[in-house]
């Protein structure tokens, strides 16, 4: 007999998270199922990701939800999941713990990269694609063992994970994204995103990833910088440029930059203004094809990467208060990837409808998405179209 919930069709989750590549990875990941049960691998993983859809509320209305919406191929419409059926909360986390996290990272490595195509808006400079990396933490339930895997910081209730993302600019979309406990540095957890760069690509970062090492390493995948050096780097002038630029080594013996100072003024709207002195160091060395005009702007674009993390902790978690549900670490790395997986499938909605409509994604709100992807989820039975 066909079984109803494998058929299931959940509007964008399925769009951009298609049945089949959720088959693979929940195989690959260890979590093919031996017996039919009443949340199969691949419902589960879909009742994972909609968990972000509808933070407040319980497993058995987000179930709801998804059966309201089950869709099925060839016009069986009278096998669809009856709501009645909702499982109860421990059986779903019974059937979390059996997906485990593999899946979800998989998933994530198969769909999460660069989505803005050439004529995009915002998303590239003189050839290159713009991307930003920024980091942020995330508070998880205090649970004994929650503290144990992950820490967090002495002046705050909650444990945390800390959390760096690779973005692309203009779509914000997530090209790749690392976390672990709190006590992890960003610079180790932008390491490891290093394979995620390339030499199309022009990457901004801010002044906490700034050093030798992790220059060396981005650089060293073809990709270009733009980082924000501190008051720690004793940059001596090795030649002066014609635009007022020079260059330096990052440290003694260390990489040749190219160093562009600048000022920011802010007007308090009195006589008098205040200023900001702003360092950055840049493995584009020529001035004549990078003009130092552009750079002001090119390093205020890192700010895709805030307004990325807000969407992510506060349309999609719910605000600063607002915790992960999950009691055990390793449902709580599973409950981080679905909350970066539902991120990248709002982003696909955006860029794909902004693409149709002509317009700068910058333009479609993230919060208008947001609700798009939940009414697909109970209203659509096929395919999503933006």
């Amino acid at each position: 007999m066909t079984n109803a919930a494998d058929r299931a069709s959940f509007g964008v989750l399925t769009q951009t998270f298609a049945a089949d590549l959720v088959d693979l990875v929940t195989t690959q990941g260890g979590a093919l199922q031996q017996r039919r049960r009443e949340l199969p691998a691949r419902l589960t993983l879909y009742l994972v990701l909609a968990l972000w859809l509808w933070r407040n509320l319980s497993y058995k209305e987000i179930w709801r939800r998804l059966a309201d919406g089950c869709a099925f191929s060839g016009g069986d419409q009278h096998l669809a999941v009856p709501a009645s059926d909702a499982p109860e909360a421990s059986s779903v986390t019974r059937a979390r713990a059996r997906l485990g996290t593999e899946p979800l990272a998989l998933l994530f490595a198969r769909t999460a990269g660069p989505l803005a195509p050439a004529d995009t808006p915002g998303a590239f400079w003189r050839g290159y694609r713009l991307t930003a990396v920024d980091g942020t933490c995330l508070d998880v339930p205090d649970t004994a063992a929650n503290r144990a895997a992950f820490s967090g910081p002495t002046d705050r209730t909650f444990p945390q994970i800390r959390l760096v993302a690779h973005c692309e600019i203009g779509t914000r979309c997530l090209i790749d994204a690392s976390f672990d406990a709190y006590n992890t540095s960003e610079k180790a957890l932008c390491e490891a995103l290093a394979p995620s760069f390339a030499p199309d690509m022009l990457t901004v970062f801010d002044a906490g990833f700034c050093g030798t090492d992790l220059y060396r390493t981005i650089t060293a995948t073809g990709a270009h910088v733009i980082m924000r050096a501190g008051a720690q780097f004793d940059l001596v002038p090795v030649q002066v440029l014609a635009d007022g630029s020079y260059t330096a080594h990052l440290k003694k013996g260390g990489p040749l930059v190219r160093v562009i100072e600048y000022t920011v003024y802010t007007d308090t709207g009195r006589t008098e203004t205040t200023g900001e002195t702003i360092t950055l160091v840049t493995s584009l060395l020529d001035p004549g094809r990078y003009p130092i005009a552009d750079f002001p702007g090119l390093y205020a674009s890192r700010w895709e990467a805030e307004i990325l993390y807000d969407a992510v902790k506060t349309e999609l978690r719910g605000g600063a208060t607002v915790r992960f549900r999950s009691q055990t670490p390793d449902l709580v790395r599973q409950e981080a990837w679905a909350l970066l997986l539902a991120y990248q499938a709002v982003s696909d909605l955006i860029t794909r409808a902004a693409g149709y409509a002509r317009l700068d994604p910058d333009r479609v709100s993230f919060t208008t998405a947001l609700n798009t992807a939940r009414r697909s989820v109970n209203q659509t039975g096929r395919r999503f179209s933006p």
